[in-house]
């Protein structure tokens, strides 16, 4: 039997090792690891958290694409001519004889805003049963097709509308992003702060706890003060424990909310604001909306759309009538010459007049762009009504946390006098630690009541202002 040869040996242990090397690279590719994520810093204040999000979110980053695709088509739209070229080569057998042919050329096309079109093709050079040519066109609209009414200007105008769309969506998307971020802000800081306010609630449920069984030691009081005292620790260390799950909750939120991964733990520095809030009259307030909401101008965009369909349909039930010219010229045989192309030539140049017969498509259209223009301007109106409702609904919530703040405010201070004069009474005889306890737990809920209430004010302020159509995030970085 023949032995194999060397040559075929390596050619086999290269070809394995490249299999190998292939296999390799993929199983890699497939568990390379994901690109890393934003990354906040050790502080973070309100308006870096914003400007991280604009630069981080998914969904603002898919906006952003939209809008960047629509300026793309926006220009691919504006170009008014397209041009190419090339080339064709083969052999042509006619009864018997066999030719080669061959030709060379390109053409251009060009196409303007008042419906105007012209191309021009051109081949210098043929071969064989191919020859040089030349051919140009000419069409432009008298009536059907023209100006705004035609192709081209659709295309453009239709790629102009839908930029300006997209943008007012980007724009949209960056003030309902930076409106989450700023949200998400404050009740992680809200709930950092109430962590602070259930530690308290810990500290004095346990020096509670230490005078009871320092008092039962002493037999001036029975033991159950010492198990009431002890229960109350335990709960407020549990709730203190739920309470800084929360807080990790809402932190993880945050990021989210940025688009960074979570588990990040910044310290945030800017705290829940205790200046008051001032808010423009509800009138001026609805006025404002109305004229900056960018949801109307998209709409406005929409209604120009359908106009102008409705302006097409209309134009194609009108008669055409076009100037045309054109010019053909071919050479007397194949071969690159200087005069060869104007060989054979015929030019020509008239009306080309359309009668359209059969409109029932196109009436069609007329009337579901009709319906649809109408509808539209329907669903605007009751957009306005919508806008000025949220106004309305964002103007009651902010009265209504600046109300809750004040009571609370108020309640503050008198459960503050209440929990020392519990203390004073225990610390006297007169009553047992059940007034102290109760006395501590409600301290606890109306600070954490007021802590929300101030943060549901600025959020409140903020709502209104988004409602307004303002921008967010010029409000958050004053």
């Amino acid at each position: 039997m023949k032995k194999p040869s060397r040559g075929l040996a390596w050619g086999c242990a290269l070809l394995a090792l490249f299999l190998f090397g292939t296999g390799a690279a993929s199983r890699a590719a497939q568990k390379a690891p994901a690109q890393p994520t934003y990354a906040p810093p050790a502080k973070l204040s309100v308006a870096e958290a914003v400007a991280a999000a604009l630069g981080e979110n998914a969904g603002l980053k898919q906006a952003e694409e939209s809008r960047l695709s629509s300026l793309s088509r926006l220009r691919i739209a504006g170009l008014n001519t397209t041009f190419g070229a090339g080339g064709y080569t083969g052999v042509e057998r006619s009864f018997g004889d066999s030719t080669v042919s061959a030709n060379l050329g390109g053409d251009l096309t060009y196409k303007n805003l008042s419906g105007t079109e012209a191309s021009v093709n051109l081949s210098p050079f043929g071969l064989g049963n191919l020859r040089s040519s030349m051919n140009l066109s000419l069409r432009s609209p008298l009536m059907r097709g023209k100006g705004r009414l035609s192709d081209k200007s659709n295309l453009v105008l239709g790629a102009r509308s839908d930029a300006s769309v997209q943008d007012k969506e980007l724009y949209l998307t960056r003030q309902s992003t930076a409106l989450g971020v700023v949200e998400a802000y404050y009740q992680a800081v809200l709930e950092r702060e109430r962590v602070k306010v259930r530690e308290r609630a810990l500290a004095i449920a346990r020096e509670v706890a230490d005078g009871a069984r320092k008092r039962a030691d002493a037999g001036l009081v029975a033991e159950i003060e010492v198990s009431r005292a002890e229960l109350r620790v335990a709960r407020t260390r549990d709730e203190l424990n739920l309470q800084n799950q929360a807080a990790r909750g809402a932190m993880d939120r945050l990021m989210l909310a940025i688009g960074a991964g979570v588990g990040h733990g910044p310290e945030l520095t800017d705290a829940i604001s205790d200046a008051g809030v001032e808010a423009p009259g509800l009138g001026d307030a609805v006025k404002t909306a109305l004229s900056n909401r960018g949801e109307l101008g998209i709409s406005d965009e929409q209604l120009s759309e359908k106009a102008r369909e409705l302006a097409m349909a209309k134009d194609r039930l009108r008669p055409g009538l076009d100037v045309v010219a054109g010019y053909n010229s071919a050479g007397d045989f194949g071969g690159l010459t200087a005069g060869s192309i104007f060989g054979e030539s015929d030019a020509r140049m008239g009306l080309d007049l359309v009668f359209p017969l059969d409109k029932r498509v196109t009436k069609e259209e007329r009337d579901t762009a009709s319906r649809q223009l109408n509808v539209l301007h329907t669903v605007r109106n009751f957009q306005m009504e919508q806008i000025a409702e949220q106004v309305r609904r964002a103007y009651r919530s902010l009265e209504a946390a600046r109300a809750s703040l004040e009571i609370l405010d108020q309640n503050s201070k008198v459960a503050e006098e209440n929990l020392g004069l519990a203390q004073r009474m225990v610390d006297e005889g007169l009553v047992s630690n059940r007034e102290t306890l109760e006395a501590q737990e409600s301290l606890t809920e109306v600070e954490s009541g007021l802590l929300a209430a101030k943060t549901n004010v600025y959020l409140a302020n903020l709502s209104l202002r988004y409602a307004m159509g303002e921008d967010i995030t010029a409000v958050v970085s004053k």
